[in-house]
This record gives C-alpha cells, structure tokens and sequence, in this order.
C-alpha cells in the first residue's frame, strides 16, 4: 500500500514539473515568432478602416500602407502565403470577433486556384500552433481536430513541436513583413526563369472542393451583415488574364460587391523587371498595381 502511495505522489510531483515546463514552452512560443499579426488579431490590435485578405499575391503584391497613404482609410495586409481561402475565412471571423469591424475588406482573388485543391494553398495551421496557450486558438484546433478535448485541461496537451523552438524566427530576406503587415518582394528572382503565356485552359468546375466555395460564400454572408464593403481584386500575372475562371467566379459572387481587375493593356505587365516570379509581382510592380486599387478605392 505504501509503495502504491508513493508511486502515486511521485507521478502527481513529475507530472506537475512536467506541466510547468509545458506551460513555460506555450507561454515563450508566441516571443519567438516573427509574424506576430495573428496574435494582434486575438489581442484586439488590429483595428482599421481597410484590411486585406489573400494568400501569397495578397501579401506581396499590395502594399497597405501605399493604401493608407493615398486613400482615406487606414489599412493593414492580413494576407498569408500558401493560405487557402478557408483560412482567409478563419482570420476574417478572428478580426470581427476581437477587432472593431473595418469598412471595407479586400479579397485577393488566386486566379484560376481560388475554389481547386492546390498542395500549395493551405489552412495555415503552423501560424495556429504557436499560439496555442491562448483558448481562442487551441479551441480552434480542437475543432480541426489537432487537439483533443485534454487540452482544455492540461497544457502538456496544447504542447507541439512548433512550442519547443529555443530561437527566434529568422526575418525573411526577401520579402519582410513591414509596419502594414505586407511583404513585398524586394526585387526579382534572378534564379527563375519564366515566359509570358498567352494560352488559357479551360477552367473545370469539377475540380471545385465544396469547403472552399462555403468559405467563400460565408465571407460575403460576414460583410454584408456587418455592413463591410467587399472589394474582390485580381492581381496580375505574368500571361493573359484568365476570363474563363473569372466568369465560373461571377456565378458565385453577390452582385453588391466590387471587382477590380489589374489594368491588363498596362505593357508594365509584361516586363519581367516588375516580377519576382511568374506568379508574384516585385516591389516595384506592387506599388504600381497598388496605385490601381488606391483609384479604384476612390471612386467607389
């Protein structure tokens, strides 16, 4: 009997030490991260007239505070490459939940991937998991099934492998996040080497996942019952524009909300100067194609 007591004080005593040592890596996870623009989101700092929403183009391609300066409202990149559009839905109910609701939202349209099964677009869940102290995130886990319901209890169960990093996260060269939360390339990719394309294939409905087109519908369900103007943006690529994806993209879209699509006769589109890579614009083409929305803001 005596040796069962102790054995069983001794687990209660390790499994303390354990779950302070738990509680000590989520707590200094959060530190070592170089975006930190989730967490400004779970912690009300994000309170704008004009947010953005968008995967890699979103981030790159527009630069918020180039907005800020030539419209009238404050403006802030909550764009994430290799997101998907489930998770520009995720960050969107996050922003209303803890934040002031924004004017207006703009939605950076991934032409023709938006609505397809992509490996490279993804929920983001590496920018979930280091932030998993806090109950709003692991809570979202939970629902994904990432954590199991022990982690409402226990902190050693919110623990991954993201919390035991000992070193802050490096800045990325190429593309840093600035003050307005974008992150555009500084100059091109001279490793890449890409053509302009003329040819458009045929966009395959059938190749939709049903998750995405929900995602998309309930973001325009979110802004039109908070009153938010939804601004959908194409940005430019390095071929033609693709109008077979944009007219299966108007069938799903409210009519109420704008589109703006980049100035495709601007020969700026075809200089290679202007692109990091066949996908994503150089800073020096962003401020261009920034300067189109910023009009295109003022007149709407």
């Amino acid at each position: 009997m005596k040796k069962f007591l102790f054995r069983g004080i001794l687990f209660i005593v390790l499994f303390f030490i354990v779950e302070k040592g738990a509680y000590y890596f989520l707590n200094r996870a959060p530190k070592l991260e170089y975006d930190k623009r989730l967490e400004h989101v779970i912690n009300g700092k994000v309170n704008k007239d004009l947010i953005i929403f968008g995967a890699s183009k979103g981030a790159s391609d527009i630069i918020a505070g180039q907005i800020e300066k030539e419209t009238e409202f404050s403006c802030y990149n909550l764009s994430y490459p290799g997101s998907n559009i489930i998770f520009h839905s995720f960050i969107l109910k996050s922003l209303l939940r803890f934040n002031e609701k924004p004017k207006k939202i703009i939605l950076v349209i991934d032409n023709p991937h938006e609505f397809v099964d992509v490996p490279s677009l993804n929920f983001r869940l590496d920018r979930l998991y280091p932030l998993s102290k806090y109950d709003y995130i692991n809570n979202a886990l939970i629902v994904r099934n990432e954590k199991n319901i022990l982690s409402k209890l226990f902190c050693l169960a919110r623990l991954n492998r993201s919390n035991l990093k000992l070193k802050e996260i490096e800045v990325p060269l190429q593309n840093p996040i600035d003050a307005f939360g974008s992150m555009p390339f500084i100059c091109r990719d001279e490793e890449q080497d890409f053509t302009y394309k003329t040819h458009i294939p045929n966009y395959d409905v059938k190749r939709e996942i049903e998750g995405k087109i929900k995602a998309f519908k309930g973001i325009q369900r979110l802004c039109e019952s908070n009153n938010i103007q939804l601004l959908f943006v194409f940005p430019p690529h390095y071929q033609a524009f693709n109008y077979k994806f944009k007219n299966r993209f108007e069938k799903l879209a409210i009519n109420d909300n704008k589109v703006m699509i980049y100035d495709t006769l601007n020969p700026i589109y075809i200089n290679k100067d202007c692109f990091y890579d066949a996908s994503h614009l150089t800073e020096k083409g962003a401020r261009i194609f920034t300067s189109e929305i910023s009009k295109f803001i003022n007149e709407n």
